[in-house]
């Protein structure tokens, strides 16, 4: 079965821990991938062709690999280059995740056209991270197989939706505070899975997985509801750094970090 037929309805667990975090090293990445496995998810998406190398050895669940590449002062790109790409496949990635911005093309050139390169050259499907419905038809012209939601309110022209509980939302596992447009720091901060996005793309025929923000069962059925072909979760689940910082925000020590 290919990675996009085994995915479709299913939950896809992302198993990622950046540079400075307690679980930062391939093993334990591995582990985290076993753990999603065993509790039913039907696919793992990886950052980095070394913890695509650690999760492929010690699971059979369909792996999407990323490259994150760090910027300063703004938030690190998604597989920006063809030659990321091909590290991610040579390590056994079944699909490439890439984004799709209006925001990384002044750096990374087309990226539209990465995608059917990737598809051609390499020989497999493409997931384009986007922020809006026409960076997610731009790549679907051109060839990604899915489109994910991932960088709706990342982009400097995206803003998430607005939470009900906005001391929640600050810490919330998965959540990076982001500004509205013009906000200065500290104002405005929202947080909340863009399920419209979803829902306007699905609703054109794209296959869209729903990613970035969701935390919850009910984000996960409203997502599906919304027409979404999966849903990727990430911190919510693998980061327990994140949850406890959820957590400890509703306790009488706690608050804001």
């Amino acid at each position: 079965m290919d990675v996009v037929t085994a995915i479709e309805g299913g939950l896809v667990v992302s198993c990622q821990a950046p540079e400075g975090h307690p679980l930062r090293d391939p093993r334990t990445i591995a582990l985290l991938a076993r753990c999603a496995e065993l509790g039913g998810a039907a696919g793992l998406r990886v950052n980095g062709a070394e913890d695509v190398r650690a999760v492929k050895a010690v699971t059979h669940l369909p792996l999407i690999g990323l490259a994150k590449v760090p910027r300063p002062h703004a938030r690190p790109l998604i597989t920006p280059s063809f030659a990321l790409c091909e590290d991610l496949v040579r390590a056994g990635a079944d699909m490439v995740a890439l984004e799709v911005t209006a925001e990384a093309e002044p750096a990374a050139g087309d990226l539209a056209a990465l995608v059917e390169r990737v598809r051609e050259e390499l020989g497999v499907p493409v997931m384009a991270d986007v922020s809006t419905a026409e960076e997610g038809l731009r790549a679907w012209n051109r060839g990604a197989s899915l489109i994910s939601t991932t960088l709706s309110g990342y982009t400097p022209y995206t803003t998430p939706a607005p939470s009900p509980h906005p001391r929640a939302a600050a810490t919330a596992p998965g959540f990076s505070p982001t500004l509205r447009a013009g906000s200065a720091p500290g104002a405005g901060l929202v947080h909340g899975p863009d399920l419209d996005l979803v829902g306007e793309l699905a609703a054109l025929g794209v296959r869209t997985v729903a990613e970035g923000r969701l935390r919850t069962d009910v984000h996960v059925a409203e997502a599906f509801a919304r027409g979404a072909w999966s849903v990727v979760i990430g911190a919510a689940i693998t980061d327990p750094l994140a949850i406890t910082r959820h957590l400890t925000a509703s306790t009488p020590k706690g608050g804001p970090r």
